[in-house]
Order: structure tokens, then sequence, then C-alpha cells
């Protein structure tokens, strides 16, 4: 009788990562879903990642018409975490001295759009010279997995334009004076 293939295992995978088709060492390998018995398949299987947990997999091989014990191999379907905490909006006025922004999360990755590109570990700092709304993205990873991504919007209030005034006002020495007005909000 052969011996059984060799395999790797664990298998790990974040939840809803792209999974590859599991692979052994052996001749005329036969692919199982049970440690006994079952029907088996010579494609090898590609596990599931859209729900967390483990799942064995067996694998024997065959030479001569003697089939191997079975190999086991456990595949761990590790759970996505949540997106992080994060406060939103941000409000700054225009060319105010704006700090990095932050989320409550463990291994934060910082990005520019809601998907792709490369994350970074350092909070970005809001530029404020520019009136309008700009978006920010974080993302936490724990245990080797990267959740989704929260959002964080950062509004830039224009600076409002000077109030309207009379520029010159003319008193005569010990006049009384009446308080001085223009016309603005606030």
């Amino acid at each position: 009788m052969p011996a059984a293939p060799a395999v790797n295992s664990p298998v790990n995978y974040c939840q809803n990562a792209t999974a590859t088709a599991l692979t052994a060492t052996g001749t005329n390998l036969l692919w199982y879903n049970t440690a006994t018995g079952g029907t088996s398949s010579t494609t090898s299987p590609i596990p599931n990642t859209s729900i967390s947990g483990t799942v064995n997999y067996y694998v024997s091989q065959s030479n001569a018409g003697c089939e191997s014990p079975r190999a086991l191999i456990t595949v761990n379907i590790n759970p996505a975490p949540a997106a992080p905490i994060v406060n939103t909006p941000v409000t700054y006025c225009q060319n105010a001295a704006a700090t990095a922004l932050s989320a409550t999360g463990n291994n934060l990755l910082w990005y520019n759009a809601a998907t792709g590109g490369s994350g970074s570990t350092t909070a970005p700092v809001p530029v404020t010279t520019t009136a309008g709304s700009y978006n920010y993205y974080v993302s936490q990873t724990v245990g080797g997995c990267e959740g989704p991504r929260a959002e964080i919007v950062v509004t830039i209030s224009g600076l409002p334009a000077a109030p309207t005034a009379t520029t010159t006002i003319n008193y005569c020495q010990n006049a009384n004076a009446t308080a001085l007005t223009a016309t603005g909000t606030n």
C-alpha cells in the first residue's frame, strides 16, 4: 500500500479572498470530503471562502490499483474584521491648520479610494487650501485579514467675504461717537 500523499496543512484564507485549488504531492491523487468512505474526485477542490470557519479535505494517492490512507488538509477561513470606527464628517475652515485623520481599529491602512490602490500606514493630513468636500478611506487588519473600508468625509469650508462697512467716518473732537457698523453675518 502506498503512503499518504504529502500535504501542507493548515491552509489559511481570509473570508472572501480568492482561493486556489488545493495541492498535494503524490501519484493519481483522489480527493474526498470525508475521512472515510464517500466518493472521490480526481479534481483538486477550491475552498469556498465566503463563510468563515474550518473545513477539512482529504486526499489519497493510488499506485498499481492500491489506494493509500488519506492525508488531512485543514482549511481555515478567517473572518474579515469590521470596518474601523470613524468620526465623519470632519470640518475645517479654508487655510486652517489640519491634523492627521484618526480611526479606531487595529493595523489601520489609509486609502484615497473606496476600492483598489495601496494602503498607507500613515494617516493623511487634509490639505485645507481649497474649499470643497474630500473623501478618505481607512480599513483595519486583524489576524492577517483586511476588512472593509470606512469613509471619512472632510469638508473644507470657504472663507466668507469681508463684511461691507463705511471706510471713512469723521467725528469732531469731543463729539458723541456711535457704534461702528458693518454688513455681514456673525
